[in-house]
């Protein structure tokens, strides 16, 4: 086994995006796999290199002829032995950290989700995920399926609920200029700008010039700081225009670039709103989940009268052209607002895990500090669940049609009902099918799989429905064969999305994505 100092420079670039904390929920996690063709072998491949902690391998199937030249986790030796098991070993030894496990069994009766972090499902029937697919539903597994026929690939996730406090989205900087709090208000009434130097003028913080520039205007105008119109706000800007000694200071260009962001009111996002709104963020009790808890203490914050409104500092904020002295000073008086804020939240949570009869401990500091820091950029996803697809038409189906995916979609349903009726895909031939007879085969095989496509768009309130023949065709073409270079494709974003999904950081695809490698589309279609 790798030491900490062996793991810290073996996973040096990922640990960069997702820190140490992510790196333990990858090493903690259980992955199951349903299927073990090329694309569940190019999916585990992009999560055993980084570490995960086990994944287990379901399927029956047997390793052929054709999966050599197209599996790269197969050898020519384990022909007629387990497919399962071949990929499981041969994954292994790319990492000795990673346990892999082969259960030797059809996908469709597997049955144990005991401990387990995430399902994959690759190439699996629709029966399959569906029957899979509510019960992970049910114990809010978060499940993702992957489908390949040939240049044409899908990728759909399933969770019922999944909370991100880590999301890494961009945000522009919280500097409070338009009201400032008071060591900001008492640091920005230390400068004397008409008493300084040129060069002395030239590093003073941004932050600083923008609250003066800001003040100047509400004086001028008789106003108040709040609600400034686009109009309001190149006012300001070419105040701050008119205070810098000469063109071309770096500071006051940084001033007048951060006037639109920063001389704006304190807005909450639309992603956090949905948070404190939500009725999660008003349960207290022995059930609910440690973000919830958070959560609801974040609401009580921001409706306090120390909040108003605002989120807590981070405590971060941008680089600048500023003296060192003067950019230290700054950085800390923001960090301590972030401190101060992070106390106020602690007892708003204090008082909600007392609520919920729990230990004032319940929460550790450090998931405080981490959530305290993240609380702008909170996520939660919801997606739909994918067991209800056979009764109703696809939730997603307006925004499938205006990607320019649904007859993707469709086809990929129809295969599934395709296979249902005759125990093989279209463009596979029956095995008293003669080599001479294939091509009659595939075209009864496309005009019925055009025709079930047809059906379903019509049962699902579509007036005209339209199924490309060429699309169909390379449907039938495929075989539903997983050639290997797209399914490398879909499986470094199976990888990618799971772990996502596994450290809860970085907002994962919500709904579906269809990859058409032919025509040069990836559409990632959100609920």
């Amino acid at each position: 086994m790798r030491t900490e100092t062996d793991k810290a420079q073996l996973y040096d670039r990922q640990l960069r995006l997702w820190q140490k904390d992510g790196q333990a929920a990858l090493e903690r996690a259980r992955v199951v796999v349903l299927g073990s063709s090329t694309l569940a072998s190019e999916s585990l491949k992009n999560l055993v290199l980084p570490g995960i902690g086990e994944f287990i391998v379901v399927d029956d199937a047997l390793v052929s002829e054709a999966d050599v030249r197209t599996n790269f986790f197969v050898r020519a030796s384990d022909v007629g032995g387990s497919r399962a098991q071949s990929i499981v070993r041969n994954l292994c030894e790319m990492n000795p950290d990673v346990h892999g496990q082969a259960v030797v069994k059809a996908p469709a009766d597997f049955a144990d989700l005991s401990n387990v972090s995430l399902v994959i499902a690759c190439a699996q029937p629709d029966k399959t995920v569906r029957a899979l697919g509510e019960r992970c539903w049910s114990a809010n597994i978060p499940m993702i399926t992957a489908s390949n026929a040939g240049f044409i690939a899908e990728i759909r996730t399933a969770v019922r609920e999944h909370t991100i406090v880590e999301s890494h989205g961009k945000v522009w900087p919280d500097l409070r200029v338009m009201a400032p709090f008071a060591e900001l208000r008492a640091y920005a009434d230390s400068f004397d700008l008409g008493a300084l130097d040129s060069t002395d003028l030239a590093h003073v913080p941004f932050v600083v010039i923008l609250i003066k520039a800001a003040d100047k205007w509400a004086a001028e105008m008789g106003l108040e700081k709040k609600g400034l119109t686009f109009k309001q706000r190149k006012e300001v800007l070419a105040l701050v225009q008119q205070m810098a000694p000469a063109a071309g200071e770096e500071n006051f260009d940084e001033a007048v670039e951060a006037v639109n962001t920063s001389c704006s009111d304190y807005v909450v996002s639309n992603d956090v709103n949905r948070i404190l709104t939500d009725p999660a963020a008003n349960t207290a009790d022995a059930q609910t989940s440690n973000f919830w808890l958070l959560a609801n203490a974040l609401r009580r914050y921001v409706a306090s009268e120390y909040g108003a409104g605002k989120m807590p500092h981070s405590g971060a904020i941008p680089d600048m052209k500023a003296d060192t002295q003067s950019y230290v000073n700054l950085l800390r008086i923001y960090k301590q607002k972030a401190e101060q804020d992070k106390a106020e939240l602690t007892q708003c949570l204090r008082k909600v895990v007392q609520e919920a009869a729990l230990a004032d401990d319940h929460v550790s500091a450090g998931e405080i500090d981490t959530f305290c820091k993240n609380a702008s950029q909170l996520r939660l996803v919801r997606t739909h669940a994918l067991h209800h697809e056979a009764e109703t038409a696809p939730e997603l189906w307006d925004n499938l049609v205006n990607e320019g995916v649904s007859e993707h979609y469709t086809l990929f349903r129809a295969a599934g009902v395709f296979l249902e009726k005759h125990g093989r895909y279209p463009g596979i031939p029956d095995a008293d099918t003669g080599a001479g007879d294939l091509d009659a085969q595939c075209e009864q095989d496309a005009r019925e799989l055009r025709a079930v496509a047809v059906d379903l768009m019509t049962a699902w309130g579509n007036k005209d429905p339209e199924v490309a023949e060429s699309l169909v065709a390379e449907f039938v073409r495929s075989g539903y064969m997983e050639l290997h270079n797209v399914a490398a494709v879909v499986g470094g974003i199976v990888a990618q999305e799971t772990i996502k999904l596994i450290t809860h950081q970085y907002v994962p695809q919500n709904g579906i994505c269809i990859i058409d490698t032919a025509n040069n589309l990836l559409a990632a279609v959100k609920a």
